[in-house]
């Protein structure tokens, strides 16, 4: 027999759920003539955020960005967020951003995550920070592909960089209808990108 909390948990997490996929609709970028549509006189740059973690119920990883446009942050979900990947090849546990940006020259100088923790019947948000610095240009009327950012939240957090570009472009046509890339400056980050 159910208490009437547990009933109020499942009902949570079923509204949750359903929030959450509302949300990743919410998420698709415009596309026109099976390209990403990008606003005029601004430019955009196209990320994927993932994340390894021991907690994939509460994990959560994302980027922070400076530039001419100020800060901006966005932050994947690992229980709600996947990139789909082609064929038989494992989904990446993460988001694929498309990021509108005024033209100009930016960096990445935060990759973060977090997890909920419980000790002695307390929970808790864990946090942590990895200084990143990552270099990119925006131009104006095009999508500079900056490849994956993978977020390790396991023992000793860091974040790595890697070209995923075959599993995101396909996660870019069988979910959003890009087919075709020719805006698309392919310049994946590369190194540590240490501060």
């Amino acid at each position: 027999m159910q208490s009437s909390q547990e009933r109020i948990m499942r009902r949570v997490i079923v509204v949750l759920a359903a929030l959450a996929l509302t949300a990743c609709a919410a998420f698709r970028p415009k596309v026109e003539n099976g390209q990403f549509a990008v606003l005029p006189g601004q430019g955009a740059a196209l990320i994927a955020v993932t994340m390894t973690t021991f907690d994939p119920d509460t994990a959560q990883a994302g980027v922070v960005i400076n530039g001419v446009g100020g800060n901006t942050s966005v932050l994947a979900q690992q229980l709600t967020d996947y990139i789909r990947a082609p064929g038989d090849e494992p989904d990446g546990k993460g988001r694929l951003f498309l990021i509108s940006l005024p033209p100009g020259d930016y960096r990445i100088t935060e990759a973060y995550g977090s997890w909920m923790q419980e000790i002695g019947g307390w929970r808790y948000r864990e946090y942590v920070n990895v200084p990143r610095n990552d270099p990119f240009h925006v131009d104006a009327g095009r999508v500079v592909y900056l490849g994956q950012m993978n977020v390790n939240l396991n023992y000793r957090p860091d974040a790595q960089t890697s070209d995923t570009r075959v599993r995101d472009l396909n996660h870019a046509q069988v979910l959003w209808g890009v087919t075709d890339t020719s805006n698309i400056d392919f310049r994946p980050l590369s190194g540590p990108g240490k501060p």
